[in-house]
């Protein structure tokens, strides 16, 4: 990789983690996960937003993505870092921001058994979900360099789908190698990553 890091936007729940991991792998670069260096240092999202708000967590957010914006990397940011202007001026000038694109059908199981989330907290987390994403859906579109669909892909296949858009994997012909219409659908290759 030579253009700076890939940052992977995109709502919760979408397969950032999941989908970098299997892009890093593939590069041969290293993965980054912003939310994760952010609960090493300062403890749970959770227990940031308990003690210290939301405003703290999206500070700490801006700090860890300053760090890891000069890296030769695939990046999982958060979903909401793209609401600070600071975050998508960013993205946009460190690296390629590739947007993970899910929708509510696609995401209703992904949210099932999953560990608590502070903005889904309440009684139904798809409807939170939805609400989130509705107001964040159009600044993913703007800032992203590629769209991707990933309601449907495993991880393995998106990673590949990305890496050939890019154009980091020179003469390789992803229709020969994997049948992407006919791929398992991204919650069913999770546990393998």
């Amino acid at each position: 990789m030579n253009r700076g890091p890939i940052f992977l936007i995109g709502p919760m729940a979408s397969g950032k983690t999941s989908v970098g991991k299997a892009l890093a792998k593939l590069l041969g670069c290293e993965f980054i996960d912003t939310d994760k260096i952010v609960v090493q240092r300062h403890g749970t999202i959770a227990e940031i937003f308990a003690r210290s708000g939301e405003a703290e967590f999206r500070r700490l957010e801006t700090e860890t993505l300053k760090e890891v914006a000069s890296s030769y990397s695939v990046i999982a940011t958060g979903g909401g870092s793209i609401l600070s202007p600071e975050n998508r001026a960013l993205i946009s000038h460190s690296g390629t921001p590739v947007y993970l694109e899910i929708d509510e059908a696609a995401v209703t199981p992904r949210l099932r058994g999953q560990g608590a989330r502070p903005l889904l907290a309440g009684d139904d987390p798809v409807v939170r979900w939805v609400s989130i994403f509705a107001e964040r859906e159009q600044i993913y579109q703007e800032l992203a360099e590629l769209v991707v669909d990933a309601r449907r892909k495993p991880p393995r296949v998106l990673a590949r789908v990305i890496a050939e858009r890019l154009d980091l994997l020179p003469g390789t012909d992803l229709h020969t190698d994997v049948d992407l219409d006919n791929a398992a659908p991204h919650g069913d290759d999770e546990q393998t990553n």
